[in-house]
């Protein structure tokens, strides 16, 4: 009887670890386009390039958050890495709807596949890093 709740609550820790490193990926994702968006106002970009900014924006934000998902479970990392970029999207999709009005645009598919390659390896690299000192 006690496995059984030991294992009910494993899972919950999954789910919790993967949407709190998504949490943490979304503010490094904010962190970047704030940066990106300082860089912007100095030069005068193309569409081209703040494409390029965005999608820089989105894998790296989605690797950090599939490092730490990753590197808090050590174990499974690319399957901690692939539900915590589940989750970024999710979060993607939903304030895209709000703000941006486009959920219906077809970059939506492109946006999913580099959110889930990128933290998939971030949550390789996670559980493959060396552990702190600390």
């Amino acid at each position: 009887m006690r496995h059984s709740r030991f294992a009910k609550n494993k899972r919950i820790s999954v789910l919790t670890t993967a949407a709190g490193s998504a949490v943490f990926s979304c503010a490094v994702i904010c962190g970047f386009v704030l940066l990106l968006a300082f860089l912007v106002s100095k030069i005068d970009a193309t569409d081209i390039i703040l494409s390029a900014m965005s999608t820089l924006a989105l894998c790296a934000g989605a690797f950090s958050g599939g490092y730490v998902s990753g590197k808090k479970r050590r174990r499974n990392g690319l399957l901690m890495g692939v539900l915590c970029g589940v989750f970024v999207f999710i979060i993607i999709v939903i304030v895209s709807h709000f703000f941006a009005k486009t959920v219906e645009s077809f970059s939506m598919t492109t946006k999913l596949v580099l959110t889930l390659i990128f933290a998939g390896i971030g949550g390789v690299v996670g559980v493959n890093s060396k552990r702190g000192k600390f």
